[in-house]
């Protein structure tokens, strides 16, 4: 095996991570799953901060009845995020994205039509790019155990970084609570270049006019190292929940409290899949991209494709 001092292969699928989860845009799950430097001594202190970049395009919407052509979504994210060991077992981590997205289309989601109209909402569907900063991800991992299976159970809170809008294609979030418990499952088989990892999680979220959609969130990794510095990787992303369809649920005149609360109470279910590559670059900084689309959609946007990159910093 020929794998770069340091970055063990559970660590690169970590360092890799970072654009797996960017698609998600939230809940996100970074994976660290060994505290523990090269030379044996402790990790404690020291930590990652990563700067990732992504671009989704949207076109349509699946609902019960099938696609429709509402129009396309293009959306710019920035997510920062930083880890830090607060010793050889658990590990704190907390980021931020700042998101901005465009809705262009015939489909536009007016405040002033509602009844009554919403003179104080901002209508961010007219065409123009809407930019704000989403929810902030705060949470704790515990390395449970170590090679060549390792397990690290997690728990993430997602908590809105202020009241912005949620109603419009181009809205940046649902502005509601979450909570996200779950573990990361990994295999680095001996003797091998290759390794496995599997995030597990459910993800409580805040009710809205008595709906429930809590949903399951599993994403499962594969990756090869080619050399010393290249790591490839395929990947899926799965969420499966509860929650309201399209049009069934929401009768017209789509004009009252029900419509303008939609998009919090739809269940948003997908699968999505992609493949990366990663490029250690020395001992402080890796290089991540990745590429995905949708393979299943229900009662979502349509994603056509997903590109990402993203910068890791050790310290």
């Amino acid at each position: 095996m020929n794998r770069p001092p340091g970055f063990s292969a559970p660590r690169v699928a970590k360092l890799a991570g970072m654009a797996f989860v960017l698609a998600v845009c939230t809940s996100i799950t970074f994976w660290s799953p060994n505290a523990l430097a090269a030379d044996g001594t402790s990790k404690a202190g020291h930590g990652y901060i990563s700067v990732g970049y992504q671009f989704i395009s949207v076109d349509g919407f699946e609902s019960s009845i099938g696609e429709l052509p509402i129009g396309t979504v293009d959306t710019h994210s920035l997510n920062i995020e930083v880890e830090y060991f607060l010793n050889d077992k658990w590990t704190l981590v907390a980021g931020i994205p700042y998101v901005v997205k465009r809705y262009q289309g015939p489909g536009q989601h007016d405040p002033l039509q509602l009844d009554p109209p919403r003179p104080e909402v901002e209508n961010v569907d007219q065409g123009d790019w809407n930019n704000s900063f989403q929810d902030f991800h705060l949470g704790l991992r515990y390395l449970a155990r170590e090679s060549p299976l390792f397990i690290e159970p997690f728990i993430y809170f997602g908590v809105p970084s202020h009241d912005y809008p949620f109603f419009g294609h181009a809205a940046v979030g649902q502005d509601l609570l979450k909570l996200d418990v779950g573990s990361t499952f990994a295999y680095s088989p001996p003797l091998s270049d290759a390794y496995f990892r599997v995030d597990a999680s459910y993800v409580f979220v805040e009710e809205t006019l008595g709906v429930d959609v809590s949903h399951w969130r599993i994403n499962a990794e594969t990756g090869y190292f080619f050399g010393p510095r290249i790591t490839g990787r395929v990947f899926l992303m799965y969420k499966h929940g509860d929650g309201l369809v399209f049009p069934d649920d929401f009768p017209t005149p789509r004009t009252g409290e029900q419509w303008f609360q939609h998009d919090r109470m739809v269940k948003h279910n997908y699968t999505n899949a992609g493949a990366g590559l990663d490029w250690v670059l020395d001992q402080k900084y890796q290089l991540s991209t990745a590429v995905l689309t949708m393979i299943d959609a229900d009662q979502v946007h349509k994603m056509d494709f997903t590109l990402s990159i993203g910068i890791t910093r050790s310290f």
